[in-house]
């Protein structure tokens, strides 16, 4: 809770920088031409988890891991001719989870589906030596996977029924279960708390919460305070 990371386009594309909060210190970590797509930090907050076509044929993305005191970034993933993308360490560090193929990174903004939108969702050890898992099929497009804090558990947001809603998936054989069900509306930029009870989400332009143990979503409520915006006064001489 002492850093945010966070991307900026203020030196070209979109580099990730860290802001250290006690100080104002802004450090900046990545430095390719290409924009990064800023995923996740390690659960011990030495890592920071990103996407990047830096390294890849015609546009495709791999997963990379940088310090998060700066340094070389390391490719997690480097499959050419398909993208990797969105990924999320697991709360041991020891496998990150991944969506692969198609290309529902770049178009999120895309409402309805498009079979160019399925994707898999991959596990991939952070052993060099072992090869992935896939853990869920291009069924569907499936998005932002979020790990459960004891590493059982995997959610998600996935298309599977029609509407977006979120989902979850055993990390040990992949069964699924619809959590939300929502008959219209997107579930989009889904994150989980960092004691794993409440996945906050964006739907029809509000923030919503989704609660793991009741399994109740509900609306945030939002109070705007301050001043509202107004027209300006104009003093003539």
């Amino acid at each position: 809770g002492t850093r945010v990371a966070f991307v900026s386009t203020r030196t070209g594309n979109g580099d990730i920088y860290v802001l250290t909060l006690g100080t104002g210190q802004l450090a900046r970590i990545t430095y390719a031409d290409a924009a990064e797509d800023l995923d996740a930090w390690s659960a011990d907050g030495r890592w920071l988890y990103f996407t990047s076509n830096s390294d890849d044929i015609a546009g495709t993305t791999d997963v990379f891991r940088v310090s998060a005191d700066g340094g070389t970034p390391l490719e997690v993933s480097h499959e050419r001719y398909l993208s990797e993308f969105e990924s999320a360490p697991s709360p041991d560090g020891k496998t990150v989870a991944m969506m692969a193929k198609g290309i529902s990174h770049s178009q999120w903004w895309r409402n309805g589906h498009a079979h160019i939108d399925d994707t898999e969702l991959w596990l991939k050890p952070m052993d060099e030596s072992a090869g992935y898992r896939v853990l869920l099929q291009g069924d569907a497009k499936h998005g932002w996977p979020m790990w459960s804090d004891d590493g059982a558990t995997l959610y998600y947001m996935s298309d599977k029924t029609g509407p977006e809603n979120l989902w979850s998936a055993s990390a040990k054989d992949g069964a699924e279960k619809q959590l939300t069900h929502f008959t219209q509306g997107r579930v989009l930029f889904p994150t989980l708390g960092n004691h794993g009870k409440t996945i906050v989400f964006e739907r029809d332009f509000n923030v919503w919460k989704y609660d793991i143990g009741s399994g109740k979503a509900e609306k945030v409520q939002v109070e705007l305070r301050g001043s509202p915006a107004g027209a300006g006064m104009r003093h003539e001489v």
